[in-house]
């Protein structure tokens, strides 16, 4: 049978592997024929069919003249691909054993349950990971079970992290941001074939964590994705925090290149010379630099290109900014579901915030205000701020009934990075969106638990959910990290089940409600009701509950800002 290349096609064989037997299925899509194999899953006592396409190219190697340069298409393939399995990661100083890393890397990974008619289209997910934008791979997250489980075509994406992904010379010599029109490209390959792997192009949501969060508000962000996707769920993470963008890029190119013995005369030079390092040799130049470099734990983030970013992201959510409005009012004709961890502030526990040994960390009241709340302030807001900022945060951020009390002040340690780093982020993100969209909704969720089947948490003397632990539960405990097994209690498994099917629920609807119902009736948050869903081991309708941790979010969003205003610091010391 011949296969189109450009109609729906989809073929039956049999591909013969030693002694063993196993169907393949082959899908005609823009750059050729694409063959995956037909798996048989079995999946909380349902067994399901699921076609599985891995390693897909969709963009050119990003490589010699092409490194630090926006991805490109891939072109038409010379004879079909068989899609059989993951293939490398891009480069980073963060690489896990059993993965091969390369700058070879722009591929992604299509899980699609098998359709009841071949008419029925499926909604798509489009997963992106987080890393802090300089690791991170889609191997480590397998989709076989949450598409099965939500009945939705899971695609699962790399795209250059740290200094392949994000180095800017602050010119039209290198803008930066490729990791993100890596990201974009992939989408719009998804949305020009995706029907042909039986998706609905009407029903796409980009969903992420962390920087995969930041990701994907800046995505919904991109005035080039219009009518690419239309929902966003951002976990953990949105742009306005201090990891998510940076305005030193220059400054840290100019560092890595002193380091290459570079000549940095030009933008040009520079470029030049760093295209010609070794991928390896400038990821040990990132990790080995010195304390004289001045390099911050990740360097290389989101900036201002005026291209892709147009706007500060630190307030591109201002209600009174006009330089973002184009923006935010493309951000409006999204469906959007957003949320946080009790553990957020377990990322306040390293150099960069001057916990030498997050295992026995135990500050005393002088250490939180002399020292700890001062270098929160530096990270977030640079040097040169009003010292009264510091003095207000030591204050909101003491337990009055007992204030010497060190396992307090330990927890408002914590509480204070959360709120800083994310959740101020996440209401402002919430606060926007819901006031100036016209008919799409908005969600929020605390998630709220203490695990037992951890995939990486090893802190003794913390207990909640840590930023990153609600993945396992997304992806029903189907994500591939140091070759653990993991075997969740059958009360995670259920928690499981019900997050995958809110999930997507929402990339079905729009509303995490339906079509599938689990028994409660999450509201959609808006500034005056601030409801969201309280995720606890059981989840009903009296999980949907009202205005989490406001005091604080406010203390973030409004007073913080009015204290950092020039006129409102004139007459402060610095």
């Amino acid at each position: 049978m011949m296969v189109s290349t450009l109609g729906i096609v989809m073929t039956l064989c049999t591909l013969f592997a030693g002694s063993s037997l196993a169907q393949i299925v082959s899908v005609s899509t823009s750059i050729g024929v694409i063959n995956g194999k037909i798996e048989n899953i079995t999946f909380l006592g349902k067994s399901s069919t699921l076609h599985r396409f891995l390693g897909i190219p969709f963009a050119e190697p990003p490589v010699g003249d092409l490194r630090f340069k926006k991805p490109v298409p891939k072109a038409p393939l010379r004879a079909p691909l068989d899609a059989f399995a993951h293939n490398n990661a891009c480069m980073q100083g963060h690489q896990r054993q059993s993965v091969t890393y390369s700058e070879d890397c722009l591929y992604l990974n299509i899980y699609a349950p098998e359709r009841k008619s071949p008419v029925e289209k499926l909604p798509v997910m489009i997963w992106i990971y987080g890393g802090a934008f300089a690791r991170g791979d889609s191997s480590m997250y397998l989709g076989d079970r949450l598409s099965v489980h939500g009945n939705v075509i899971l695609v699962t994406l790399n795209y250059r992290v740290s200094i392949f992904g994000f180095l800017s010379t602050g010119d039209s010599v290198s803008p930066g941001n490729y990791g993100l029109w890596d990201q974009q490209l992939a989408i719009k390959w998804v949305h020009d074939n995706i029907a042909s792997f039986g998706g609905d192009i009407e029903k796409v949501t980009i969903f992420g964590q962390s920087a995969g969060a930041g990701s994907v508000v800046y995505q919904g962000l991109h005035t080039g994705n219009k009518g690419l996707f239309q929902r966003i769920i951002a976990e953990s993470g949105s742009v306005t925090p201090w990891w998510a963008s940076t305005d030193k890029n220059l400054q840290y190119a100019k560092s890595i290149g002193s380091n290459a013995n570079c000549n940095m005369d030009t933008s040009m030079t520079l470029l030049s010379c760093l295209r010609n390092v070794q991928a390896d040799k400038l990821i040990g130049l990132i990790a080995n630099s010195s304390k004289e470099d001045q390099l911050p734990q990740y360097p290389f983030l989101p900036t201002i290109d005026n291209d892709f970013i147009m706007f500060d992201p630190r307030r591109v959510f201002d209600l009174d900014n006009q330089l973002s409005r184009d923006a935010v009012n493309l951000f409006a004709e999204f469906d959007f579901l957003t949320g946080v961890n009790a553990g957020e502030g377990v990322g306040g526990l390293y150099e960069m915030f001057g916990v030498n040994d997050m295992m026995s960390f135990m500050p005393n009241r002088t250490d939180f205000k002399n020292r700890l709340v001062p270098m929160l302030v530096q990270v977030e807001y640079g040097e040169h701020v009003p010292s009264v900022l510091s003095k207000m945060i030591t204050i909101e951020y003491t337990n009055w009934t007992d204030p010497d009390n060190p396992l307090n002040v330990r927890a408002e340690y914590l509480r204070m990075h959360g709120d800083a780093s994310f959740n101020a982020g996440m209401y402002k993100t919430l606060d926007t969106h819901s006031t100036i969209t016209p008919t799409k909704k908005t969600y929020m969720y605390y998630f709220d638990i203490e695990p037992e089947t951890r995939l990486w948490h090893g802190i003794p003397w913390y207990h909640k959910a840590i930023h990153g632990e609600e993945l396992v539960f997304v992806f029903g405990y189907d994500i591939s990290y140091k070759n653990q097994t993991l075997s969740p209690k059958k009360w995670e498994m259920d928690l499981s089940s019900d997050i995958m099917t809110l999930w997507a629920n929402f990339a079905k609807t729009g509303n995490p409600n339906s079509p599938d119902d689990i028994g409660l009736h999450w509201l959609p948050y808006n500034t005056d009701s601030q409801h969201y869903l309280h995720i606890t081991r059981n989840l009903t309708s009296a999980n949907v509950k009202q205005r989490w941790n406001i005091r604080r979010a406010e203390f973030w969003l409004n007073l913080v800002p009015a204290i950092l205003q020039p006129s409102a610091c004139s007459n402060l010391k610095p």
